[in-house]
């Protein structure tokens, strides 16, 4: 009798314990707090420029929230009336693994009320920091900026019409090369006096067919380095892309002038090769 008393009392405290743990667990969880959703489709670059801005940097009242692909739809636990700053987001070089929040676009702000358990959709706009660009090649004037240094006779550098996005203008220009294995076809610019400790960046629309090779030639009085940046791999529609030129400048401190040079390696298992360039643009405050 006794024994069957003590099982009935020890089942009795492990029932209490059971129940106080799950007691104490709803305790804690009454007082959570519902979150605010956000929603924004995409960043909007004003002006007819072509942009590719892929992520949203998020800020509450100066509070880094996170950075959000997009589009994108997250929770935020704040409720009240909420400065809100929102950054425009690239991939810098191209790299889905370097995504940057772009210097050269101001940040959209709002002042805006945030409720629990309701989304809020947000459009933002953005425009450049800059007036001007140090250097903007969009092959809209006559001729072209571009200079065409090659060893190669079988190649062409041509202007091409087409007003089909306002965004792009009217005219791109078309590399072309064919000929022997170990050709290059190779276009650059004029000489810059590129600043040696801010930002600088090189954005650009392209498309080709192979591989082609974006660098700069660094000069001092006495010599010239030609240095490759970038390879990009065939694109077939228009692409836009920000290549940061800031790590490769500050390599040379003894260099000042630059150009960009932008190369298309003869690939002989194509009948050619073919290299599409659009608005073409240096950024860096001068």
């Amino acid at each position: 009798m006794k024994v069957k008393l003590l099982i009935i009392n020890m089942k009795v405290k492990l029932l209490m314990i059971i129940l106080s743990f799950f007691y104490s667990c709803d305790l804690v969880n009454i007082e959570e707090d519902i979150p605010s959703i956000i929603n924004i489709e995409s960043i909007e670059l004003q002006g007819n420029h072509t942009s590719n801005i892929t992520d949203a940097w998020v800020y509450i009242d100066n509070e880094f929230q996170g950075v959000y692909p997009l589009p994108a739809n997250f929770p935020i636990l704040k409720t009240g009336n909420q400065k809100i700053t929102i950054e425009a987001g690239i991939k810098k070089n191209g790299i889905s693994s370097s995504r940057v929040n772009y210097n050269y676009f101001i940040s959209y702000k709002l002042d805006t009320v945030l409720s629990e358990n309701k989304s809020i959709k947000l459009y933002p706009k953005v425009n450049y920091s800059l007036t001007n660009f140090p250097y903007n090649e969009n092959f809209e004037g006559i001729g072209s900026s571009l200079k065409v240094i090659s060893d190669s006779l079988n190649h062409s550098l041509i202007k091409i019409y087409d007003s089909s996005n306002n965004k792009f203008g009217n005219y791109y220009v078309k590399s072309e090369i064919s000929g022997e294995f170990g050709e290059l076809f190779e276009c650059n610019t004029n000489n810059f006096n590129l600043p040696k400790n801010q930002a600088i960046y090189l954005e650009m629309d392209y498309k080709c067919n192979s591989t082609f090779i974006i660098g700069i030639y660094a000069k001092n009085n006495s010599t010239e380095i030609k240095t490759p940046i970038i390879y990009l791999n065939k694109k077939d529609s228009w692409n836009k892309i920000y290549i940061s030129l800031t790590e490769t400048i500050a390599n040379y401190n003894e260099a000042n002038e630059f150009k960009i040079f932008f190369a298309l390696p003869r690939d002989t298992s194509l009948a050619h090769n073919e290299m599409y360039l659009d608005n073409i643009r240096l950024l860096y405050e001068e």
